[in-house]
């Protein structure tokens, strides 16, 4: 006979699967791969070319997101590679993610950019050199990432029309519809391929959620388990086209992005569990 104990924990844990499935839709979602792999073969299937004009690197906290941009980079991917990034919301955990890391702490983080870390992080981890790098080091956020690194690149008189671009998997979708708003007028009009490092997943275990084995080494240097959550959480109001989201019909901050009714459904199935988790 089964007893209450065991059927409070059976109902436990379907509650945590069905929270770790909602979890990975969205974030499957947010983490969008326009691309396979950060190969030339794949790049030419999807956009028919071998080699980008430009890579860009946005500021996070995600310090394998950064190896996997100077490794492509390394490699040939792109002509250039730009690392765009000033002091803002993620400044202070990618400091963190730096001093806890063996290979980059000795990295200088007091009073730098979050490009001028991870120029460092690419120099040590890929060989790149300082000088191979364009910075764009005074934008705070999405929006002004996409903005500020068009004015680096107006200044230097550089017309990229194919673009890599890479940034915590939480926030891929969305930096593409911040560049893609920014740049969709004149001369600046560019093609942007986007694709984030890893697809963060979760599983339920003993009526909890962790990090899946296949990303966990990925998530637990861009993340703790919280933080994700908050990213997470925070991204689909952001991204969903209404008065309280950043598309045209709120802030215009972006155009307007498609969100899946099933990944809708998840964020508010979520919200009971997760909501006190949500980046303001």
């Amino acid at each position: 006979m089964t007893s209450a104990r065991d059927d409070g924990r059976e109902s436990d844990g379907r509650a945590s699967e069905a929270a770790a499935r909602r979890v990975n839709t969205i974030s499957r979602f947010l983490a969008v791969r326009d691309v396979a792999s950060l190969t030339a073969d794949a790049l030419e299937r999807a956009v028919g070319q071998r080699r980008a004009d430009l890579l860009i690197l946005l500021g996070s906290g995600s310090l394998s997101t950064a190896e996997r941009a100077a490794e492509a980079y390394r490699s040939g991917l792109a002509e250039r590679l730009m690392i765009a990034g000033g002091i803002g919301h993620s400044t202070a955990h990618l400091v963190s993610a730096v001093k806890a890391s063996g290979e980059y702490a000795g990295v200088e983080t007091a009073g730098r950019s979050e490009a001028e870390i991870l120029a460092d992080v690419a120099r040590l981890h890929a060989g790149v050199e300082p000088g191979d790098v364009l910075l764009e080091t005074e934008s705070t956020n999405c929006g002004n990432n996409a903005t500020c690194a068009l004015e680096v690149l107006n200044e230097r008189g550089l017309r990229p029309e194919t673009i890599v671009l890479m940034q915590d998997p939480t926030m891929q979708r969305r930096s593409g519809a911040s560049f893609e708003e920014a740049w969709r007028d004149g001369a600046a009009r560019a093609r942007f391929i986007r694709h984030a490092a890893f697809v963060p997943e979760v599983e339920a275990a003993g009526g909890a959620l962790r990090f899946t084995a296949a990303c966990e080494r990925d998530a637990a240097r861009s993340w703790e388990l919280a933080r994700f959550f908050s990213l997470l959480m925070g991204e689909i109001p952001r991204l969903h086209d209404d008065e309280h989201g950043y598309g045209p019909r709120g802030r215009g901050f972006i155009g307007h992005v498609d969100v899946p009714e099933e990944v809708l459904e998840a964020h508010r199935a979520l919200l009971p569990l997760l909501g006190g988790h949500v980046r303001p």
